[in-house]
């Protein structure tokens, strides 16, 4: 029950959805555990599944001549799709860097939902506007940052984040070297000091 009072909480915070949407949602909502170190998704794979993090850290990333780069990190109340809808193979994973409880979608859920929700299309895009428009304003302020500004936006927007994730993984979202990672919090703790 408190798992449902969770989805609840985090559908609800679509604003565009009334309560009985919401209700709707919450009792046909799919949910499942998944051990750390999973993978729900495979560079080359069709990904055919959205999700959602109840509880729980996923990581997506590429590997690029032989690294892995993390690209996202997504945690509770996050919503996380495939990239292209067209049936193209994925260029990333997803990987879950804690025991997790998320939410699934596929196309069957999608369209026993849209049946229940006649205007659940409107609503799915002003999520999509809704994400696109955040994705923009990250990518913006990384582009035009230092790693440091980087790394400060981060623990202004995700404090927790950094002490969920590994140095190295943190390193590689940030576009930085671990030991350069290193420095800038030397630096910063200097700098408090």
């Amino acid at each position: 029950m408190i798992l449902k009072e969770k989805i609840r909480a985090m559908v609800s915070k679509f604003q565009i959805l009334n309560k009985e949407e919401v209700e709707i949602i919450v009792k046909k909502t799919i949910v499942d555990e998944f051990k750390k170190g999973t993978v729900l998704l495979k560079e080359g794979q069709i990904p055919t599944k959205c999700y959602m993090v109840v509880e729980g850290c996923v990581r997506e990333y590429i590997i690029k001549d032989g690294d892995d780069k993390s690209t996202a990190f997504f945690t509770e109340g996050d919503t996380f799709t495939p990239h292209s809808g067209d049936g193209k193979p994925s260029k990333y994973y997803w990987e879950c860097t804690e025991d997790c409880i998320l939410t699934i979608s596929n196309k069957n859920f999608e369209e026993e939902i849209r049946t229940a929700l006649t205007r659940l299309d409107a609503v799915f895009q002003e999520i999509a506007i809704e994400k696109i428009n955040k994705a923009k304003e990250e990518w913006t302020q990384f582009v035009t940052s230092s790693p440091e500004e980087r790394y400060l936006n981060l623990l202004d927007t995700k404090p927790l984040l950094l002490n969920r994730i590994p140095q190295h993984q943190l390193a590689s979202y940030l576009g930085i070297k671990p030991q350069s990672l290193s420095r800038i919090r030397k630096r910063l703790v200097n700098k408090k000091s």
